[in-house]
């Protein structure tokens, strides 16, 4: 999500959060207008849409050119199943976390902390909020991915091979260039040796729509030839919060949709995977598709479809979910949503998840700083990011790795899960707490190394979140497990150098936009002689110089050993 200084003037009074909330029909009609275009040549229409009978049309966009400036992206403010419902359970939240207030947690149990790697600042933009920050390694690179800017580092170098706005990336949908990117996502894939990358794109209230595209090598930079760039154009729906994961077959992108200030309903769009090669493929040579609105087992309505990123390649994927609705006594489930190939080559995605008990979890209450009232948002306790991989210390079955942000401790905890998406339970599970400080905006992944035929690890996590408190600027942290020990303490990879006072905060009232969502990410080139593999991230600092004309954030990337 973004918020920009010019948005946040445009929408002063206007409500942060949408209401809700469309029939089912009305939903799917919605999610059937969803077509690919671009300004480039029309591309031949290449597979059914689930659910709507409908044909979306891929199409390339342009390279954008080196001296375009990128467009300011109208508010996307936080967007949320039902507005008053939220507001209520947030307030009822920061309340509780008023009343609550304890002494400092004890002493964490004896086990080896993890061990930072590589640990650098990001990049930083004063003219949007939040970060949005996330990465992924690959062999030989590092991408970070913020609002709206992206970069290219070696994985030996903290300064970027190449450096740009989010526009170069994504090339241009439009011949004017006028494209607003933002909300970005990125992910390696071992099975074919490409980055991937998915993003929101505004052009105009008709045209809301979907960057997707990938590396042409293992080894990009930001230039024209470095990646293959198409869009999927939603219309006048906003596919809000893209989560971009993938099977063997499949690019798999998760989306929130809202018609105006209405949800309409939860969607994973498909495309399959390009050819091996560094030509970039014709559209008519893809299979894309969107699926019908997602429902958890009971009915109702799924929320923030998460597709995990695979590190073990297989044509079987997985999607996590919250439930839109959470009752006043906790939500006790998640939902997950399995993805295989069809028999013609299309993304077979049933609508109707299958439910995995968790214990119940509430909206988390906003994170307090230092030396300001200004709070953070901590959000609605949507899982933020997922990992699959094998885990060879329970049995060599496929794990999906996900967390999120709910009320407890002080106010924010973060609670992680390994899930068995096969039969539908927990692994195992976890959660970061503390008595006096909040945690939020987390990333997990396993340490699974796979490279080629090489396979290895995968039976340790490493976990990142942001602390903070009253007296404590916020910080990213780091705890990791292994095998079958405790979770370690948490470790400070970074602390920030003020707090967060940007534009976000002064123009919502006191609360500041922060994460949206952090990165972890498995490395395919951990060292094989190692006992444990590694793990790399990204996420978002405070800092100085936040103001009316200024966001008040920058970013910071890192490599951790369990």
């Amino acid at each position: 999500m973004i918020t920009s200084l010019a948005q946040m003037k445009a929408h002063v009074g206007r409500p942060r959060m949408p209401r809700a909330v469309p029939g089912l029909a009305a939903a799917l009609a919605l999610a059937a207008s969803a077509v690919f275009v671009s300004a480039g040549a029309a591309g031949a229409s290449v597979g059914s849409q689930a659910g709507s009978g409908t044909v979306p049309v891929l199409r390339l966009n342009r390279p954008a050119p080196a001296d375009v400036i990128p467009g300011t992206a109208r508010v996307v403010p936080p967007r949320v199943p039902d507005a008053s419902v939220y507001a209520a359970q947030k307030a009822a939240a920061n309340a509780a976390a008023a009343r609550r207030a304890g002494p400092p947690a004890g002493s964490a149990p004896a086990v080896l902390a993890p061990a930072l790697v590589r640990n650098w600042a990001g990049q930083r933009d004063t003219t949007v909020a939040p970060s949005d920050s996330t990465g992924a390694i690959g062999t030989t690179r590092y991408v970070e991915l913020v609002n709206a800017k992206a970069a290219v580092y070696s994985r030996t170098s903290n300064t970027p091979t190449a450096a740009a706005s989010l526009l170069q990336l994504t090339g241009c949908a439009t011949t004017a260039c006028t494209d607003n990117v933002f909300d970005p996502q990125v992910i390696w894939d071992p099975g074919t040796n490409r980055f991937f990358y998915a993003a929101d794109d505004i052009v105009s209230s008709t045209q809301n729509l979907l960057d997707i595209g990938f590396s042409t090598t293992a080894t990009p930079t930001l230039s024209a030839s470095s990646w293959c760039r198409y869009s999927l154009n939603f219309g006048s729906n906003f596919p809000d919060y893209p989560k971009l994961g993938d099977t063997k077959d499949f690019q798999l992108i998760g989306v929130n949709e809202f018609s105006g200030s209405s949800f309409a309903g939860s969607h994973i769009a498909w495309l399959s995977k390009p050819p091996s090669g560094t030509a970039c493929p014709a559209p008519s040579t893809f299979k894309a598709g969107v699926s019908g609105t997602l429902k958890n087992a009971n009915g109702t309505a799924a929320f923030t479809p998460v597709p995990a990123s695979q590190t073990d390649t297989s044509s079987t994927g997985w999607a996590v979910a919250r439930p839109a609705s959470i009752p006043s006594g906790g939500a006790t489930f998640l939902t997950v949503f399995k993805v295989t190939r069809s028999a013609t080559g299309t993304a077979t995605i049933p609508a109707t998840g299958t439910s995995v008990p968790v214990s119940a979890f509430q909206v988390p209450a906003s994170a307090p700083q230092p030396g300001t009232t200004d709070k953070l948002d901590t959000l609605d306790a949507r899982n933020t990011q997922a990992v699959s991989a094998v885990d060879p210390g329970h049995g060599g079955v496929t794990a999906l790795w996900t967390q999120h942000a709910v009320f407890g401790g002080a106010g924010s905890q973060v609670r992680w899960y390994e899930i068995n998406p096969a039969t539908h339970s927990l692994i195992q599970h976890g959660t970061l707490t503390r008595a006096s400080s909040f945690i939020f905006d987390g990333a997990v992944s396993p340490d699974r190394r796979v490279s080629g035929a090489t396979s290895m690890f995968g039976g340790d996590m490493v976990i990142d979140v942001v602390q903070s408190s009253l007296t404590t600027l916020p910080a990213i942290k780091a705890a990791s497990k292994i095998g079958p020990n405790p979770v370690s303490s948490l470790s400070q990879i970074a602390a920030s150098g003020a707090a967060d006072t940007g534009f976000d905060c002064i123009m919502s009232g006191g609360l500041c936009r922060w994460g949206d969502y952090a990165a972890a990410t498995p490395d395919p080139a951990a060292p094989a002689t190692a006992a444990t593999g590694q793990v790399w991230g990204s996420s978002m600092l405070a800092a100085s110089g936040g103001s009316i004309s200024s966001s008040g954030w920058t970013t910071r990337n890192f490599a951790i050993k369990p």
